[in-house]
């Protein structure tokens, strides 16, 4: 999927235009990855690598080919990389597993696999409640197979984390989660399911210590959850790793959703929030394109349920702020110790604070320029670009006040 800035929102995704930001970020990452671990797949011991859609639909796409669905994003995605590592020598098994409850979205499903299934990615479509076929996801994904788990419902109780537990427990495996923010926004001050909150969060939860502030309401929402998924993940294994991607309503001034990515890997956070920046400018463009259709066709409605939008403002922060705060995330990992900055020092500063490598990078700069810190690795030349390398693992250390 190309993004073509004369035809800012594809036909197909007229009035779901998040969900374009959605598939451009599930096929520019999982491209990578798929190339990244098909490429070690040997080395590692993965068998096979394995896409499962866990809420795959169709949903509002009446085209033949689905085009504008995760399943033919991810099946001609899947195609596509074993083509290229078994032309370079670096042969994998793909397989690909539909997960779908709705029968006549089923039947669309299991329909077009018998159709459009390429040669060389073996296909499965499970007709069941996601929640209730996690047994069966798990019986088709071996331990020696390299799993993602793309995980996108409606709504937000299927993604509780004591319901993800057996797949988070999984190993080899990463996740992108879609957390509903829009709804859990709203049910979070609703009394009659407040148990609900309290197991997706992790635990009770106090109405009285939510923020009431828009941007520190979502951030301690949105934290809360990260936490319980990666405390999770990381129950007898390595440290788990988040990141996340934040996709604003098309026509409103608020956040629709979170993406948020898992990994065991440092490498997958880098690369994640790597690919998550290049579509900052179509995600703006797909909004402003989004407003104007809906100005021009005179569609303009109050918010659902009469939400004031003020009240559910998204997390913002001007680029010059977030460098500062990097800054000061820099200055205080490397202490009054060198610091070696390694691939997993890297992602983890990225993850603390979700933000690009590359602010992470420039934030190093500022600081090198202001004479406040030096790599003692690099010489005393700045680099064009990365300032900092963290594949040769170069120490960073504090320079003494004059």
């Amino acid at each position: 999927m190309k993004f073509n800035p004369h035809e800012i929102i594809p036909s197909a995704y007229l009035g779901r235009e998040q969900a374009y930001i959605k598939h451009m970020l599930l096929e520019g990452y999982l491209e990578r990855l798929l190339y990244i671990v098909g490429w070690s797949a040997s080395r590692l011991g993965h068998e096979e690598i394995i896409f499962v859609d866990c809420f795959a639909g169709p949903w509002k796409d009446e085209s033949s080919d689905l085009a504008s669905t995760s399943i033919a994003i991810s099946m001609n995605l899947l195609s596509k990389v074993q083509r290229a590592l078994e032309k370079a020598g670096k042969p994998v098994r793909f397989r690909a597993i539909y997960v779908e409850k709705d029968d006549e979205a089923f039947g669309r499903l299991s329909h077009f696999l018998s159709n459009h299934s390429p040669a060389n990615v073996k296909t499965a479509a499970i007709h069941g409640d996601f929640t209730r076929c996690i047994p069966e996801i798990l019986a088709r994904c071996p331990s020696k197979s390299f799993a993602f788990f793309f995980i996108d419902p409606k709504g937000w109780m299927a993604v509780k984390p004591e319901i993800l537990q057996p797949l988070l427990a999984r190993p080899r495996s990463e996740f992108l989660i879609n957390f509903m923010y829009d709804f859990v926004n709203r049910a979070a001050s609703m009394g009659a399911l407040r148990d609900d909150i309290a197991a997706l969060l992790g635990g009770q939860l106090d109405a009285e210590k939510i923020p009431t502030n828009p941007a520190q309401r979502e951030q301690f929402l949105l934290e809360r959850y990260r936490n319980v998924l990666v405390e999770r993940v990381s129950l007898g294994s390595a440290k788990a790793l988040s990141g996340y991607v934040t996709i604003l309503d098309p026509t409103a001034d608020r956040t629709k959703y979170h993406l948020i990515y898992l990994t065991r890997h440092p490498k997958g956070i880098i690369e994640f929030m790597t690919q998550s920046q290049k579509l900052a400018g179509v995600q703006s463009a797909v909004r402003t394109a989004a407003k104007f259709n809906k100005q021009t066709r005179g569609d303009a409605t109050s918010d659902l349920f009469g939400v004031d939008p003020s009240q559910v403002a998204p997390i913002v922060a001007d680029a010059g702020t977030r460098i500062e705060n990097l800054k000061k995330l820099w200055i205080a990992r490397i202490g009054d110790q060198p610091l070696l900055v390694t691939e997993s020092v890297f992602a983890d500063l990225i993850c603390t604070s979700n933000c690009f490598p590359s602010e992470l990078q420039l934030a190093m700069r500022k600081l090198m320029e202001l004479d406040e810190v030096e790599n003692i690795d690099s010489g005393p030349k700045l680099r064009p670009k990365n300032v900092i390398d963290y594949d040769k693992e170069e120490t960073i250390v504090k320079k003494p006040l004059d």
